[in-house]
């Protein structure tokens, strides 16, 4: 059987973009294609339109578009960028794969979420979203999916001081299976006690709960053993609700429980 064509289309601007989504029915944008095996029958390359392109960071956030590759990102710098956030672009693939891949490629891809979702999500970051109609900012936790006929504008991340920030991915490294996944944990103190908490775990499952984060905020300081073991059970309770074990591997629930664990006796 003779294999079907593949119709490659190209855009200058974000109007561009947006007109021909709407005029050619099944059209797929796509950026440094790293993550998927062949292209779509049609893609639709955004790489040459600058304000995609987009590093622009003031003092109480940061902007980027989804065009900027991962080696850009890194070029910010990491005293400028969020520990876990250079963490996490520093530890995808290598050298060559980071020049090509972009944020928005990463955060967008189908199938289980990628590198960079964990910390997307620890740092409440906002979606900036095109369609012909309107342009509008929705926060990534409420993120499934660029909608038909829109587009992916800016990653917007709020920049700010963290006292505790660990970033871990599993997985076999290079290559996204159903065992990969990435854990963002971020925490304040103040005066012996928990004032800010941000736990985010992304793979074939996404979590993060605002219920979890907000029963340990205030929490005396330091934690005891029996504390820690306490948080992490009430953890396994929130997660198994998110996420039952038939929709994933039952490991990354254990992985993730032990960075809970790890991550809040950094704490103490």
């Amino acid at each position: 059987m003779q294999e079907s064509e593949h119709d490659i289309f190209f855009a200058n601007t974000i109007s561009d973009v947006l007109y021909q989504l709407k005029t050619i029915p099944g059209l797929r944008i796509v950026g440094g294609c790293t993550g998927i095996m062949t292209l779509p029958e049609k893609s639709l390359s955004i790489r040459g339109i600058k304000e995609l392109q987009l590093i622009d960071k003031r003092e109480r956030y940061m902007d980027l578009g989804p065009a900027v590759t991962l080696s850009r990102l890194l070029e910010v710098g990491k005293n400028k960028l969020p520990s876990i956030l250079y963490n996490a672009a520093a530890g995808i693939s290598n050298s060559h794969i980071r020049n090509i891949a972009t944020i928005g490629g990463n955060i967008c891809k189908d199938g289980p979420k990628l590198t960079l979702y964990a910390p997307m999500l620890a740092l409440d970051a906002r979606l900036e979203l095109h369609n012909e109609y309107e342009a509008y900012y929705i926060p990534i936790t409420s993120f499934s999916g660029v909608p038909r006929n829109s587009m992916l504008i800016r990653i917007r991340i709020p920049i700010e001081e963290w006292d505790v920030a660990v970033f871990r991915r599993f997985g076999p490294a290079h290559v996204i299976t159903e065992n990969s996944a990435s854990f963002a944990f971020l925490a304040n103190t103040q005066k012996n006690t928990l004032t800010n908490l941000r736990i985010a775990f992304a793979g074939t499952v996404t979590f993060r709960s605002k219920e979890l984060e907000n029963s340990i905020i205030g929490t005396r300081l330091p934690l005891s053993e029996k504390n820690i073991d306490s948080l992490v059970a009430d953890a396994a309770r929130q997660f198994e609700t998110a996420a039952p074990e038939k929709s994933s591997p039952p490991i990354l629930k254990q992985q993730f429980l032990n960075l809970v664990h790890y991550s809040l006796e950094q704490l103490t």
